[in-house]
């Protein structure tokens, strides 16, 4: 598995071997306004992964944390159909800055959401009775990834 902890931060008891550091930015469809969602007095429309996704909770947390009301407007299986989502304009997310890709932006300041940290991408040692494949699959994902 993987897990994102803030550039910086202590590392954890569990390990895991450092992918990358990047920042993370709030992405949209070119053109989309938070102003104006929130001027509608509506919640925030969360475009996200699934419910495990240490990023969907990060997101969520600091939301809520920053009392900013939001609600889950689509939640994609992975990064592509999340970049589909945000593209046909059905809200915005939080993700690392690399997934900006066309139709998909940062979205223009001020945005009036909060500012995001540098964050580090950790690929989690492998578990008791792990089987060969993933142990090739997690040594290709950590020369991959690893950049």
């Amino acid at each position: 598995g993987m897990r994102v902890q803030q550039a910086g931060a202590g590392k954890g008891a569990d390990g895991g071997v450092v992918l990358r550091r990047e920042n993370l930015a709030w992405l949209a469809a070119p053109g989309w306004r938070t102003q104006a969602a929130a001027r509608s007095g509506e919640p925030l429309p969360l475009v996200a992964l699934l419910d495990d996704c240490a990023l969907r909770q990060f997101t969520e947390q600091l939301l809520r944390k920053r009392r900013i009301a939001y609600r889950v407007a689509h939640v994609a299986s992975g990064v592509a159909g999340l970049q589909a989502a945000l593209a046909a304009g059905l809200g915005v997310a939080c993700l690392n800055a690399s997934a900006a890709t066309e139709g998909v932006v940062p979205l223009a300041a001020p945005h009036g959401l909060p500012a995001l940290p540098r964050v580090a991408f950790h690929l989690m040692p492998a578990r008791p009775g792990e089987g060969d494949l993933v142990g090739r699959v997690r040594a290709l994902l950590a020369e991959r990834l690893s950049a």
